[in-house]
């Protein structure tokens, strides 16, 4: 299993969240085909960056996860990354035993 955590950094500014809500995860919506809940972040007090809202996408592996980043969707989420990337969080996860 192969997973994209996506983390909002915590900010004053609700058109930050509102841009996650509204263009980050119906990217990937339209990536996976599934609805994609947006989580709180209740705590994080041991690391330097805090977080606002979590989310996730699962694919059964990184060449699955590679096929849906490079439909449409997956490349009109990139292009929002690069615009968006002072304010998420990234993070690639893969269960594979051969990572």
């Amino acid at each position: 299993m192969y997973k994209l955590l996506f983390f909002l950094h915590k900010s004053d500014d609700e058109n930050v969240l509102k841009h996650f809500e509204e263009v980050t995860v119906n990217h990937l919506k339209e990536i996976t085909g599934d609805d994609i809940m947006v989580a709180r972040v209740e705590s994080n007090f041991l690391l330097e960056t805090k977080y606002s809202h979590f989310c996730e996408v699962s694919a059964t592996s990184i060449d699955e996860m590679n096929k849906l980043m490079n439909t449409k969707a997956g490349k009109e989420l990139n292009n929002d990354l690069m615009l968006f990337h002072n304010s998420i969080t990234v993070i690639s996860v893969n269960y594979s035993k051969d990572a």
